[in-house]
């Protein structure tokens, strides 16, 4: 499990990186962005606390394997016709 949830930080850590710099290119007022960015940065961060909760839980529980919720994940991903990475809203 600690690689997954390594894989997963830097993951989760990377796209708030791509997320800020997108808002503060986007906003016109730098003090907005930054609240927005902030904000954002909580909610991510809430979420990928959950997700890495349930994910341990399944796997904890013998739900499913590492691996088998790594293949489903790719599989879903891959739901929207693109392997991204994200599901779409």
């Amino acid at each position: 499990m600690g690689l997954i949830n390594w894989i997963f930080d830097f993951y989760q850590q990377s796209r708030i990186e791509r997320l800020r710099d997108e808002i503060a290119m986007r906003s016109n007022q730098p003090q907005r962005a930054q609240v927005d960015v902030d904000r954002l940065e909580a909610a991510l961060g809430e979420l990928a606390l959950a997700v890495k909760t349930v994910q341990r839980l399944a796997v904890e529980k013998g739900l499913c394997s590492a691996a088998e919720f790594q293949r489903t994940l790719q599989q879903i991903d891959a739901e929207d016709g693109r392997s991204d990475g994200r599901a779409p809203l």
